[in-house]
């Protein structure tokens, strides 16, 4: 209805409030709001439109339903429409590396110099960690896949319409005409467009015109904009060569700590990360799913988070996941300190192989080259979660991966190997039983540094309750954790009197 008393629809008895409310909002292009408004809306009635809102609502809804947070491991990147790409959730990564590799990201790549070999070395790493939500392009999936839609794809694929002159000819708009990429899926063509102005190297040209003769493997993300029950036309924004665990294992053997790398096998490497399937397969799962209790990290982007935000994102979905009438389980939160030049540290990718290699096999959702190009660039921080059964590990990781924009992987720990020891070794701060939340605290925190009576932080009872996830909120000793301080004050105390009085240290 209009929003005037005399537009089209109007009904000038209801309410401002009402004219302005979301449910009668309906957008609309140029073209189609003058059809919708011809004869003052004699073409359209209220009900007929609401209708068509309520489809189109539903339609969106499940489209969104049906993206997943798509990531790839790639061993070059060849195509990238850095303005397209920009616009996207999360495309400001992809603009800020362009504009430290000097190159003008408003302008195509030929003839701006070495600049675009720098952007895209810098940019590559930056795919294994991308939130960009797409619908895998597969045979499942091919009855959703509509006009507007953003897809993930990764096949064998021929090239048509290359040309390996160094500047490319301007697009003509003619599908047939233009370089584009194609394979079959399911008895229907899938047709991919891209600029060739945008191809990121002379070596991604040269591939392609190989690849018009013999098949290649490509993966990326496009926009579906045609489709039909012969073809699905799809205007790329970015693609490459997918990274091979081969290839990453034997670069990390040319790379990396000899240690380390003489325990790290071809499998560590596999990257899991994929638009076919669920789009994100779980690594190192040798074992199936069972019901021993795991302790598990749940890996976050530090700098994308608020205070509490890990907490509540961990504790809703433990919620979900974990039936109420087994759940017992503890809560860490922490940040994953890795390699600085100050330090003696190993770097981020040895850190990594350390992290995923060896026996017996840890669940993981990272590959070692992924983990490390994470640890690399991202300021990771964790919640470790005691108690969660092994079977409830990828449906714990996709409801993460489906609500949170700041959770990036998670990873099985074993504190019986160093690695983890160092950097999961954490103290537990919250235990969820069954609706309740226990606040853990232990004798150094009840009695303070100098011994002080209670210097728990009382106000947290008030925020998590404000919270309305659990039934009730309440303190809790840690008795193990306070057993541990009592431990460590008797050891710095026998220091303090050996200082004191040497003798009678001895004495004691």
């Amino acid at each position: 209805m209009a929003l005037s008393d005399h537009g089209p629809r109007a009904d000038p008895t209801l309410p401002i409030e009402a004219r302005n409310a979301a449910s009668n909002l309906l957008l609309l292009c140029s073209s189609c709001h003058d059809i919708v408004d011809k004869d003052n809306g004699k073409a359209y009635t209220v009900e007929e439109l609401t209708g068509l809102k309520a489809k189109h609502e539903t339609w969106t809804a499940a489209l969104r339903k049906a993206g997943q947070a798509w990531r790839m491991s790639y061993s070059s990147i060849d195509y990238l429409n850095v303005p397209r790409v920009a616009m996207l959730p999360g495309g400001d990564v992809v603009q800020q590396a362009a504009q430290r590799a000097g190159l003008d990201p408003t302008r195509p790549f030929s003839g701006q110099g070495f600049a675009p070999g720098m952007f895209v070395g810098t940019v590559r790493p930056v795919f294994e960690s991308w939130r960009e939500h797409a619908v895998p392009l597969d045979e499942t999936r091919l009855d959703t896949i509509r006009q507007g839609m953003y897809v993930a794809f990764n096949a064998p694929m021929r090239s048509r319409n290359v040309s390996n002159r160094p500047f490319p000819r301007p697009l003509t708009g003619a599908w047939q005409d233009d370089p584009y990429l194609s394979f079959r899926l399911d008895g229907r063509t899938v047709v991919i467009r891209y600029d060739p102005q945008w191809l990121t190297t002379a070596t991604a040209g040269t591939d392609l015109v190989s690849a018009a003769a013999e098949q290649a493997t490509y993966a990326g993300i496009g926009l579906v904009v045609g489709e039909s029950a012969d073809a699905i036309r799809i205007s790329a924004l970015f693609f490459g060569k997918p990274q091979t665990a081969e290839g990453a294992f034997m670069k990390y053997v040319i790379q990396g700590e000899t240690k380390i790398a003489r325990t790290v096998y071809v499998d560590d490497f596999e990257t899991g990360l994929s638009s076919s399937g669920s789009g994100s397969r779980l690594l190192g799962a040798t074992r199936e799913p069972s019901n021993d209790d795991v302790t598990v990290a749940l890996h976050f982007n530090e700098l994308e988070v608020d205070p509490g935000q890990i907490q509540r994102e961990t504790f809703r979905q433990l919620m979900r996941v974990v039936p109420e009438f087994r759940r017992d389980l503890t809560v860490a939160v922490g940040t994953f300190f890795t390699y600085s030049g100050l330090t003696s540290m190993p770097k981020p990718l040895d850190i990594a192989a350390a992290h995923l290699a060896g026996e017996p096999k840890v669940w993981s959702t990272h590959s070692a080259s992924g983990l490390g190009t994470l640890l690399a660039d991202v300021e990771v921080a964790f919640a470790l979660v005691r108690g969660v059964r092994r079977g409830q590990l990828d449906d714990l990781h996709q409801a993460l991966l489906a609500d949170s924009e700041s959770y990036l992987g998670a990873v099985e720990v074993n504190l019986r190997r160093p690695t983890h020891r160092h950097f999961y070794g954490v103290s537990p701060r919250y235990r969820l039983v069954e609706a309740d939340l226990r606040l853990l605290y232990s004798a150094k925190e009840y009695y303070g540094e100098l011994g002080d009576w209670d210097h728990r932080p009382h106000e947290l009872l008030d925020e998590w309750e404000s919270e309305e996830i659990f039934k009730s909120v309440a303190w809790e000793e840690d008795k193990e954790q306070s057993a541990a301080d009592e431990r460590q004050a008797e050891e710095e105390m026998s220091e303090w009197r050996a200082m004191i009085d040497p003798g009678d240290a001895a004495t004691d």
